[in-house]
């Protein structure tokens, strides 16, 4: 059986050098200026008014808020300030749940 053989690497192709990492602190400034140069451009491309005023319609049109200012313009039934008030003697008085037990 003959035995077969490997041709050996000569190391005649085309050199290819792959580019030097960076020492940490020009990595670091490398870094910043991309990102300064990314957020230049982001901000560019944004019309700050525009949303201002989009994020304060939002804000208007939002249905959890309306239905939390109509709850608020809406009288207190006598049942909850009672409940309201008991809870509040409760948290800021001291006041025991016991004391309220009859009302």
């Amino acid at each position: 059986i003959p035995a077969e053989t490997k041709s050996k690497d000569k190391g005649k192709g085309i050199l290819v050098e792959e580019p030097k990492p960076l020492k940490k602190k020009q990595q670091i400034e490398q870094d910043e200026k991309f990102a300064r140069e990314l957020e230049a451009e982001l901000n560019k491309n944004i019309d700050w008014d525009e949303s201002i005023d989009h994020v304060k319609k939002k804000a208007k049109d939002d249905h959890a808020v309306k239905r939390y200012q109509v709850l608020k313009r809406k009288p207190q039934s006598e049942a909850q300030a009672r409940k309201n008030m008991m809870v509040y003697l409760k948290n800021v008085a001291g006041f025991k749940m016991d004391y309220f037990k009859g009302m």
